[in-house]
């Protein structure tokens, strides 16, 4: 079936619209964020020095561990702890938006 010209642009405007729909999604953006906290606190912190430090504070149990992540949280620059509100964030709306899709019946089908 040959499709004319002007529905090939309508279709080409109707699939843009949909991606762009897709990638400024609330989910998407908060995969975005997410990505960024991730980059930001990596670039800031020697991941590998933390969890060497964890290991090693993880003898003592859990009172131990929340408290190296208390004071590991609260002795970084202000950079990584906006990141790393920014990231507790972007997961708390991506747990919210699953718990919401998971309780609504798929009308995918329907």
């Amino acid at each position: 079936m040959n499709q004319s010209k002007i529905e090939q642009q309508v279709m080409a405007s109707v699939g843009v619209i949909y991606a762009a729909r897709k990638l400024t999604s609330r989910f998407a953006l908060s995969c975005y964020a997410l990505a960024l906290s991730f980059l930001g606190t990596a670039y800031f912190v020697s991941l590998p020095h933390v969890l060497e430090n964890l290991t090693n504070v993880a003898g003592g149990g859990v009172g131990s561990i929340e408290t190296f992540f208390v004071s590991a949280v609260l002795g970084t620059k202000f950079v990584v702890q906006i990141a790393l509100l920014v990231g507790i964030g972007a997961l708390a709306v991506m747990a919210i938006d699953l718990a919401h899709s998971s309780s609504q019946p798929s009308s995918r089908f329907a």
